[in-house]
C-alpha cells in the first residue's frame, strides 16, 4: 500500500506562513523606513535620527538654501564654517552638481582664494551653464581681467537660460556696446537665431545717449538680420543717426537693413515706390501727428503727394533726407492743387546734415502765398552732401485743412 506524506494540520500552516510573512515584513519595513529617511533628507527634512547613516540621510537642503539666501545678502558670509561644511558636504555627495561647485567657490573666494574659487567655478560651468550666480561670477572676473570675448560667452549662457531674469544684464551689456574694444567682440552675436538680440537692441536704443555705437556694431557685423520685431528699432537707430548728423556712418548702415534700396538716400520724388519699403526720413516721413501729415494720393489718374496742416496748427508735415548727386544744386516741385485758409503759410526747409560743416538752413518762400508760382525751385544749401529736406505748414484760421498736393519734387 502506498503511503503519501502526512500533510501538516492547518495550524501548523498558518504558523508557517506567519513566519515566512514576518521573515519578508521586517526587511520591507526597514527598507521603507530608510528610503522616506533618504527622501525626506533630499526635501529638507532634518531626521537627526539618521544623520550618522552618511550624506544621503543629512542633505538638509532647507539648511543649505538658509545659508544661501544669507551669503547672497552678505557674501563675508560665505567663510562661515556652517556654510563650508554644508557645502562640502553637498560636494562629496554630489561632486558632478553645479550648485555644489559654486557653492565652494563661493567660500574659497570669503576666504581670499580668488584661484581657488575661480577653479571651482569654471568647473561648475562645466558641469552646467544654466547655473546663474556661476555665470555671474564667471562674467565679472572676466571683465576685471578684461577679457571680453569670455565676459561676452558667459552673457550668452545666462541670457539663454534665465531671459525672464536678465533685463538688468541686458541693459549692462546694452551700455558696453559704447566701447570700441567689447563691440569688435559683440559682433559675432549679431545673428537672427540669438534669442536674446532683440532684447538687446530694444534695450541699447532705450539706454544709449546716441545711436553711433549701435550702428557700428551692424556695420563691424556686416550684417542687419531680418526680424520682424527689429523694424522699430531700426527706424530708430536710422533716426537717430540724422539726428546727430552722422552721415558717413549712415551711408554704411542703412543699405544693411531688410527692406531698405540703395536709392533711397540719393533720391527724392512722388511716386508708388518711394512709399514702399525703406525706413524715414531716408525715405518719404509723414509724421504720426493727426493734424499735420500727408498721404500718397491719385490727383486726376495721377500719383501726387498731398500735404496739409489743420486750421491753428504750426509744424513739420513731412521730412525726406537726400544726397544729392555731383552736380545738383536746386529742389524742383510741381504744385497741382491747393487750399488756403488765412493767415496759412507753408514753406520747403533744407538743412544741412554734413557732420564737418556748421549748421545752415534755407527756407523757401511761402508757397500758399498769393501769386506763388506752381512750378518753382531754390537753392540747395551751399556745397552741402545731405540734406535734410522739410515742409512745414500753418494750418491758419479757418473751418477745413490747409493743403497743397504736388505731382513732382526732385533735385537736380
Amino acid at each position: 500500500m502506498v503511503r503519501f506524506p502526512r500533510m501538516p494540520s492547518i495550524g501548523s500552516a498558518r504558523r508557517l506562513l506567519s513566519a515566512r510573512a514576518f521573515g519578508i515584513a521586517v526587511p520591507a519595513v526597514i527598507l521603507g523606513v530608510f528610503a522616506f529617511a533618504n527622501a525626506a533628507a533630499q526635501y529638507g527634512a532634518r531626521l537627526p535620527q539618521f544623520q550618522s547613516f552618511g550624506p544621503a540621510f543629512s542633505n538638509s537642503k532647507a539648511d543649505l538654501l538658509r545659508e544661501e539666501i544669507a551669503v547672497a545678502k552678505n557674501p563675508a558670509a560665505a567663510r562661515d564654517g556652517k556654510f563650508a561644511a554644508l557645502s562640502t558636504a553637498m560636494l562629496a555627495s554630489s561632486p558632478l552638481s553645479a550648485r555644489a561647485l559654486r557653492n565652494y567657490g563661493l567660500h574659497r573666494e570669503a576666504l581670499g582664494d580668488k584661484a581657488g574659487a575661480r577653479k571651482a567655478f569654471l568647473a561648475s560651468d562645466a558641469v552646467s551653464r544654466r547655473d546663474g550666480l556661476t555665470q555671474y561670477w564667471l562674467i565679472n572676473d572676466a571683465a576685471r581681467s578684461g577679457d571680453d570675448r569670455r565676459a561676452l560667452q558667459h552673457f550668452d549662457a545666462i541670457l539663454r537660460v534665465m531671459p525672464d531674469t536678465t533685463q538688468p544684464m541686458i541693459e549692462r551689456l546694452a551700455l558696453a556696446t559704447a566701447n570700441p574694444r567689447a563691440r569688435r567682440e559683440m559682433a559675432g552675436f549679431v545673428r537672427a537665431d540669438n534669442p536674446w538680440f532683440t532684447r538687446y537692441v530694444e534695450a541699447a536704443v532705450a539706454k544709449l545717449p546716441d545711436m553711433e555705437p549701435l550702428a557700428q556694431l551692424f556695420v563691424d557685423a556686416g550684417q542687419a538680420p531680418d526680424v520682424p520685431a527689429l523694424r522699430t528699432p531700426y527706424r530708430q537707430i536710422v533716426d537717430g543717426l540724422v539726428r546727430d548728423r552722422k552721415m558717413a556712418l549712415l551711408g554704411r548702415f542703412y543699405p544693411l537693413l531688410p527692406a531698405a534700396r540703395s536709392g533711397d538716400l540719393s533720391t527724392i520724388g512722388v511716386d508708388e515706390r518711394a512709399f514702399q519699403g525703406g525706413y524715414p526720413p531716408v525715405v518719404w516721413d509723414l509724421g504720426e501727428s493727426s493734424d499735420r501729415g500727408g498721404a500718397l494720393i491719385q490727383f486726376e489718374g495721377k500719383v501726387a503727394l498731398e500735404l496739409f496742416g489743420l486750421p491753428d496748427t504750426h509744424g513739420m508735415a513731412a521730412r525726406k533726407l537726400v544726397i544729392p548727386p555731383s552736380g545738383a544744386t536746386r529742389l524742383t516741385w510741381t504744385v497741382i492743387d491747393q487750399s488756403r485758409n488765412d493767415d496759412s503759410r507753408a514753406y520747403w526747409v533744407l538743412r544741412c546734415l554734413d557732420e564737418d560743416k556748421a549748421a545752415q538752413e534755407v527756407r523757401s518762400v511761402d508757397l500758399l502765398g498769393e501769386g506763388a508760382p506752381a512750378r518753382a525751385q531754390m537753392a540747395l544749401p551751399r556745397g552741402c552732401g545731405a540734406v535734410l529736406v522739410q515742409f512745414e505748414i500753418d494750418g491758419g484760421t479757418g473751418r477745413d485743412p490747409a493743403r497743397m498736393v504736388f505731382n513732382s519734387i526732385s533735385v537736380g
